[in-house]
């Protein structure tokens, strides 16, 4: 009895389109090399350029993507500006410098098909949502950010948008 019912439920759930997060992909088949160009900055910081680029362009790779260096060598291109890139104290130190804040990155993004010219991948409001908790004793300011901060905040951005990109949410 519990052979057949195994027998007759088995063939469902692999059909049902369950698969583990990180493993599945809404590209075509064929995109397997991607053209990454510096990522477009219009906020403050300057630096923020190659911080994301470089985080987006390392999380394409782990997920099995190979990045080249021009768009014709690419079976696609992403595109990216990041537009905004927003820290608001959440908790601040008692001589009143910023402890831990809230911060919220917005970007327009989108991924083409270098074959067919068509976009696979577009999201003109693209916003990331993270905590940032100061080191240390002292708070700071969004011009003091640290380095390993932003490179933090970029690498979790990008493993996000990358997600959306490669799994559809």
């Amino acid at each position: 009895m519990k052979r057949a019912f195994l027998i007759l439920i088995i063939p469902f759930l692999s059909a049902c389109g369950y698969h583990l997060a990180g493993t599945g992909s809404t590209l075509p088949p064929y995109v397997k090399k991607l053209y990454i160009p510096p990522v477009n900055n219009m906020t403050p910081r300057a630096e923020i350029q190659a911080f994301f680029t470089s985080a987006i362009r390392e999380e394409m790779i782990k997920r099995g993507k190979k990045i080249v260096d021009s768009e014709k060598e690419a079976d696609a291109e992403l595109i990216g500006t990041i537009v905004a890139f927003r820290m608001r104290p959440v908790g601040i130190t008692t001589a009143g410098e910023g402890r831990r804040f809230s911060i919220i990155i917005s970007g327009k993004f989108y991924l083409k098909d270098l074959r067919t010219q068509r976009i696979i991948f577009q999201s003109s409001s693209y916003t990331y949502r993270t905590e940032y908790q100061a080191e240390g004793s002292r708070g700071i300011n969004f011009l003091s950010l640290q380095s390993d901060a932003i490179d933090r905040i970029a690498r979790e951005f990008a493993r996000s948008m990358v997600s959306t990109i490669l799994e559809g949410f």
